[in-house]
């Protein structure tokens, strides 16, 4: 798949990339799956931001991401965030016909899911992109 999409830029950018896809290629935009299967990646907008200049539209985007890694030990959800943020942390380059300024964490955080008995990470990013 050619990714035309941020979101499908990121779900990219970490399938191909050697370390996560050894502990898992299970990703999955907003919401978990019903019965999901750990370790797994979840994604998720949670702002937007759209460059103008004076004429309008400059065509970059700069949206904060969610991005959380979710397993059943606390070492397996550090180990598979740790991968994650070595594929994504200042990526740069084009995914499709998404071309990626950067890829910056701003903030990390380590979360226990009792409901569920898995420890997640979470982790913000800022990413600077063309529309």
């Amino acid at each position: 798949m050619s990714a035309r999409t941020i979101e499908e830029a990121i779900r990219e950018i970490l399938v191909a990339n050697s370390t996560v896809k050894a502990i898992t290629t299970r990703i999955y935009p907003s919401t978990l799956p019903q019965d999901p299967i750990y370790p797994l990646i979840l994604y998720i907008r949670i702002s937007g931001y759209r460059d103008n200049t004076l004429t309008g539209p400059s065509g970059l985007a700069n949206p904060r991401f969610q991005i959380e890694a979710w397993a059943t030990t606390y070492s397996a959800a550090k180990a598979l965030a740790a991968a994650m943020r070595g594929a994504l942390n200042n990526y740069r380059g084009t995914v499709g016909t998404v071309r990626i300024g950067s890829c910056l964490i701003q903030s990390e955080r380590d979360i226990y899911e009792p409901e569920a008995a898995c420890h997640r990470v979470v982790m913000d990013y800022t990413i600077w992109h063309s529309e």
